[in-house]
């Protein structure tokens, strides 16, 4: 059932007979009663929280309202319509003229009145939108319908009126005039529907980062605990390790201390035995007895004083080193952090920093990965998966940041001659259905490119040199052979700003260096994959796909670009291999650019894959790294 509008101040609900709407300045309606009591002449919309002070505003009455009433209670409520004249009857019809609705018996004495009998009467079966309060005649000559619209005075008139008092006024035909201000009421529907599928869609991408944001606040929790179990088995395995070595360490000293404490307790008996032997000669020896033995006792007393105790008893004390524990503790409270890399409002218009500035929180639409890798340039980085912050299990870290920024396809500068845009960002090697002969667009070169270029580095200081991030992207390609032949299939690349629409490709351009696929005079019956730089074509990797007709394959390709450095590298993440490694002196802003072989010869697809939609694997960060090095 169709919802009968209401009163955005009271919210009930219009009916045919209660309160009339009224217009508000914010195009809601409010009810007569509301307008009549409204508290100190101002009412407050509840809808949009707009207050109008009456005093100030007029407000006249909702006819379309009313007719959307009149309609959902002819659909929905015929029950409540009774005939105007009182009799009790159950309304069939309405006149627009006399404004009354009519049952079967007042219908007929209608149509029989000499004065009525012209009018219009519709049926509630026979209504049409729109039909209720049609001012068909001229109130003030009647009969005379209303043809014109006074611009001047700004309502309906009839011919007399033309003729009369509006003589001198801006009258226009009244079919005219309202189908004029129709089309400016479609244009502006048009704009509040597109405005309103732009909030929609950046409903969508909130609802999506609200989304991510609780998947990367799960994550991040099972990383953070994932790093401190880690860290407190380290401990408890330490703290066994010191256990078992301090048990170790004290069976040894009790052992020494045992077999000392056995060696002399055998001395003291033998001494003991010595002294009562000698205390038996005292008391019992003759005088010639204790010249006999006063030799012999005398060699016994020096073996004894030879081996006399320590007079300190030397002992090893263990002791707990907890030497750096300090320290210890302070990086363990500093360790971890939570980075924040600010995305996109996901809708954006590929908005593009400076890559020298890595967290600027102002960014928009990058993603940041960050790398650790060993110092160790042979050898390549092995990474935890699952982190935020990507760590090798071992070896000695340097942090490595990589930025992902967010690109856009830019469909107004596509060469719509060759190619297009569509919808959802893909470059199609077709021209599009309908041709937009944008003033922008590209007109030699065979594709498109980014919306935002690369700038430049600031200017190095003599005291600080200038920060340097690598930034990257990726394409993802499906290509089928249709006719094959020698000709160019895609490029992906960059080219210096001034030079984007110099050639058909960017292999020809000046300034330019792109990875490229073809189909070569070497390798005949392979599409090979190859790195121009300034026009020069490089190695050829054979294979990368069948030139036969038929054949379908999707490439993909990534590409690394460090400004600050002057580093340019090409990966084709099939193979899982640097093409190349490009070192390159910029003079300008250098546009991502994309483009297209011919459509009789190959169909392409192209989508670039940028910010959080990229994957970033093992095995990518290590190639990603191979090309920074």
């Amino acid at each position: 059932m169709d919802d009968f509008p209401k009163c955005s101040v009271c919210q009930q609900q219009f009916t045919l007979k209660g309160p009339a709407p009224y217009l508000l300045p914010c195009l809601h309606a409010v009810c007569e009663t509301c307008v009549t009591c409204a508290a100190g002449g101002v009412i407050s919309c509840c809808t949009c929280q707009r207050e109008v002070n009456l005093a100030d505003t007029t407000l006249q009455k909702d006819a379309v309202r009313q007719k959307e009433i009149f309609h959902l209670t002819v659909k929905h409520r015929q029950t409540d319509l009774l005939c105007t004249n009182d009799d009790g009857n159950q309304a069939v019809c309405w006149c627009q003229e006399c404004e009354e609705f009519l049952c079967e018996y007042c219908q007929n004495l209608h149509n029989r009145f000499k004065a009525t009998r012209r009018h219009v009467v519709e049926t509630f079966t026979d209504t049409t939108l729109g039909s209720m309060y049609v001012e068909s005649v001229c109130k003030l000559h009647n009969r005379y319908p209303l043809e014109y619209f006074d611009k001047s005075c700004n309502s309906l008139i009839c011919a007399k009126c033309r003729l009369g008092g509006h003589a001198d006024h801006d009258v226009a035909d009244l079919n005219e005039a309202a189908d004029t201000a129709k089309g400016r009421i479609e244009e502006h529907e048009k704009n509040v529907s597109a405005y309103r599928i732009s909030h929609q869609a950046y409903l969508k991408n909130i609802s999506k980062a609200m989304n991510d944001t609780k998947k990367t606040s799960s994550d991040l929790k099972k990383a953070i605990h994932h790093s401190f179990h880690s860290l407190r088995t380290k401990l408890d395995q330490r703290e066994k390790e010191l256990i078992i070595e301090l048990e170790n360490q004290t069976k040894r000293e009790l052992l020494s201390l045992h077999t000392e404490q056995v060696t002399s307790e055998g001395e003291s008996e033998r001494c003991k035995l010595t002294s009562d032997y000698i205390k038996t000669v005292l008391r019992y020896a003759s005088n010639s007895d204790y010249l006999t033995l006063d030799s012999a006792i005398q060699d016994k007393t020096k073996t004894h004083l030879a081996s006399l105790p320590p007079h300190r008893l030397r002992t090893t004390a263990s002791a707990f080193n907890t030497r750096g524990l300090d320290k210890l503790k302070s990086d363990i409270s500093k360790f971890g952090c939570i980075s924040t890399s600010y995305g996109s409002d996901q809708t954006d218009n590929g908005t593009q920093t400076d890559g020298s500035h890595l967290t600027d929180a102002d960014s928009k639409h990058e993603h940041l990965e960050f790398l650790e890798v060993p110092n160790d340039p042979t050898t390549l980085p092995r990474f935890d998966a699952g982190s935020e912050t990507y760590r090798r299990e071992t070896g000695t870290m340097t942090l490595v940041t990589l930025r992902c920024p967010q690109l856009q396809l830019d469909a107004a500068r596509a060469n719509t001659d060759r190619c297009h845009v569509t919808t959802d960002g893909q470059l199609v090697n077709s021209p599009p259905a309908t041709q937009h002969r944008h003033s922008g667009r590209l007109l030699e070169y065979r594709g498109t490119c980014a919306s935002t270029s690369i700038p430049l580095p600031p200017s190095p200081s003599t005291v600080t040199p200038a920060p340097h991030t690598p930034q990257y992207w990726e394409t993802h390609s499906r290509v089928g052979v249709v006719g094959g032949g020698w000709w160019l299939v895609l490029e992906v690349g960059v080219v210096e700003e001034s030079q984007v629409d110099s050639e058909w490709y960017v292999c020809l351009q000046r300034r330019s260096w792109c990875v490229s696929v073809e189909s070569c005079d070497t390798h005949r019956g392979s599409l090979c994959t190859s790195v121009c730089q300034q026009g020069e074509e490089g190695k050829c990797y054979r294979n990368t796909m069948s030139d036969t007709p038929g054949t379908q394959a999707t490439l993909h390709y990534g590409v690394v670009l460090d400004v600050g450095r002057g580093r340019l590298a090409f990966i084709d993440l099939d193979r899982e291999v640097v093409l190349a490694k490009v070192d390159v002196e910029c003079r300008e802003p250098l546009l991502p650019v994309f483009s297209v072989g011919p459509p009789d010869l190959y169909t392409v697809n192209m989508k670039v894959i940028s910010g959080a939609d990229i994957t970033m694997t093992d095995t990518k960060k290590s190639v990603i790294y191979d090309a920074l090095n």
